[in-house]
């Protein structure tokens, strides 16, 4: 993780918008990562980059430790992140339920005829999209961002252990359900043929 100019963050919590994204770039990659671990869409995740920067401008003062800014940064996106979730879920709700039906809509996946590679790629899409949103985060966290265990253990204020068990338990999870999609798929497919 970024280390952070404790003279830099005084003058950004004094409002000095130089210095607050001097501050605040360093962790844009990783705001992202998280964005779109919970997203899924790269273009929400960008615009969930902006509005987590606007928020942190607006309430930087209000941080007083310089060692947290990772953490913060990671809570506010977190927090935007579900509060966007729940506005979808909300209003996919209610054009479903203005449509006669009940209030619960199942995500429609279209189907599309692929080379094998393309195939698996869909289907560890799909797999990492089922995942429970800790193990979304640290594969994005890992693997999008590069960030090692121990910035994410400060990032999501674990212990390094536990980030590396959570790392182990969400690919050993991510293979499973890519497996198990590409079986069900694999098997309907020869049942068609």
């Amino acid at each position: 993780m970024p280390s952070v100019d404790e003279a830099l963050f005084r003058r950004a919590r004094e409002g000095d918008r130089q210095a607050f994204w001097e501050l605040v770039l360093p962790f844009r990659e990783l705001i992202y990562s998280v964005a779109l671990g919970m997203l899924k869409n790269h273009e929400q995740a960008e615009d969930q980059l902006h509005e987590v920067l606007l928020q942190a401008f607006r309430s930087l003062s209000n941080l007083r430790d310089p060692a947290r800014l990772g953490s913060w940064l990671y809570s506010m996106t977190r927090n935007l992140s579900l509060d966007q979730i729940r506005k979808a879920q909300r209003l996919r709700g209610a054009i479903y339920a203005s449509h006669g039906h009940g209030t619960s809509v199942a995500p429609v996946v279209p189907v599309e005829q692929r080379k094998e590679k393309e195939q698996w790629l869909t289907w560890m899409k799909a797999a990492l999209d089922q995942l429970p949103e800790p193990f979304r985060v640290a594969l994005a966290l890992n693997y999008m961002n590069d960030t090692s265990c121990q910035e994410m253990a400060e990032i999501l204020e674990l212990t390094v252990p536990a980030v590396k068990s959570r790392l182990f338990q969400a690919r050993k999870l991510l293979r499973r359900k890519t497996e198990t999609l590409a079986a069900k798929e694999k098997g309907l497919d020869h049942g068609l043929r």
